[in-house]
């Protein structure tokens, strides 16, 4: 009799071990969520010519970055979605509501017009 009672003991530990082996998997599978990065280019709408410097703003996530020597930018690790992106540069018009959807494109490159 006492070895049965052991022996039930621990079939009934491992199949709960398998259980919670299973919820832990299923778990880590719904929380998975995908991202990619934005990135791309500013240029002089006039000339072509990269800008350094510039503030981009993505809304949604309220980050910024500001563009590098060759007029790049990015925002990695962004969860798949529809944002909004502004950019900020002194002499440029302001760039306010560009929009992007990264499920579609992850690259938005920004031509800049001077501020007369």
């Amino acid at each position: 009799m006492k070895t049965q009672v052991i022996i039930l003991l621990a079939l009934l530990m491992v199949g709960i071990s398998n259980i919670t082996a299973e919820e832990k998997e299923n778990s880590k599978e719904a929380t998975t969520t995908l991202t990619t990065s934005i990135s791309g280019t500013i240029t002089d709408a006039a000339t072509g010519e990269s800008l350094v410097g510039v503030k981009v703003v993505l809304k949604e996530l309220n980050t910024v970055v500001y563009t590098d020597f060759d007029g790049n930018y990015e925002f990695p690790n962004v969860t798949l979605g529809k944002y909004t992106v502004s950019t900020d540069y002194v002499s440029y018009k302001t760039c306010e509501s560009l929009s992007i959807d990264t499920n579609k494109s992850n690259a938005l490159d920004i031509s800049l017009k001077a501020d007369l």
